[in-house]
């Protein structure tokens, strides 16, 4: 598959090959020289998040309320 690198460098994945190997945004690639070019290494320790790493990112800062205590009513969108 031929692609072309841009001038500022960057070169764009096939969506084909991002499916295929995983990549989304934030994948990290190992790029290694290679006899007449490259290789793109996907780094699979990189590649997702657990759900742990996720706690906190909204920002919220009450108190830790467990699952059986949420009234999902109370949180729903209105239309």
């Amino acid at each position: 598959m031929i692609v072309t690198v841009s001038e500022k460098g960057q070169l764009v994945i096939p969506a084909e090959i991002r499916r295929l190997l995983g990549i989304t945004p934030g994948t990290r690639l190992n790029v290694l020289p290679d006899a007449g070019g490259f290789r793109a290494l996907v780094d699979d320790a990189k590649k997702t998040k657990r759900a742990a790493d996720c706690i906190g990112i909204a920002g919220y800062t009450g108190r830790a309320i467990p699952a059986k205590e949420m009234d999902v009513a109370k949180y729903a969108a209105k239309p």
